[in-house]
């Protein structure tokens, strides 16, 4: 596990906000200089801490209008590689995430669809088909009240 000091946190909290900082902006937010805002960032992607940048973009105005949560359960034997379980599925630019759960169910989908008859194709030519495929079981997202927040990193640092 990498070792985090009160610097690295900070810098990981404010890009969170903001991904879009200049150097400068993010060097002033977190007390450092620009050179070590930047060797901070490099060990910090290089360890894998930051795992990439990313944009977020509103689905309705895509044309996405459904968002919905499929619970797949799948014969225990299929359970032992999980990701070859639902490696078709993962390739899917309608699946947005993609979970391994405790409980009734082995695996939870987030999808993101046009329309309830998109959710319908999706649900026949995708799942479906899957070998050893046991239950399914889909909700439907009614509305989206929070998602893509920062991740909580200390808000207690350690005083340098």
């Amino acid at each position: 596990m990498t070792s985090l000091d009160r610097f690295d946190l900070k810098l990981l909290q404010a890009l969170q906000r903001d991904a879009r900082l200049t150097l400068g902006a993010l060097s002033e937010a977190v007390s450092l200089s620009p050179s070590q805002c930047s060797r901070r960032l490099a060990r910090l992607e290089r360890e894998g801490v930051i795992q990439g940048y990313s944009l977020r973009l509103d689905p309705p105005a895509l044309g996405l209008a459904v968002t919905a949560f499929i619970f797949i359960s799948m014969d225990k034997s299929r359970m032992h590689h999980p990701h070859e379980a639902v490696a078709a599925l993962l390739a899917r630019d309608e699946v947005t995430e993609c979970h391994t759960v405790t409980g009734n169910h082995d695996f939870l989908l987030k999808v993101v669809v046009e329309s309830l008859g998109a959710l319908s194709t999706f649900l026949a030519e995708a799942v479906s088909p899957l070998d050893g495929l046991h239950d399914v079981a889909t909700q439907v997202a009614m509305d989206t009240l929070k998602s893509g927040g920062p991740l909580k990193v200390a808000n207690d640092w350690p005083k340098a």
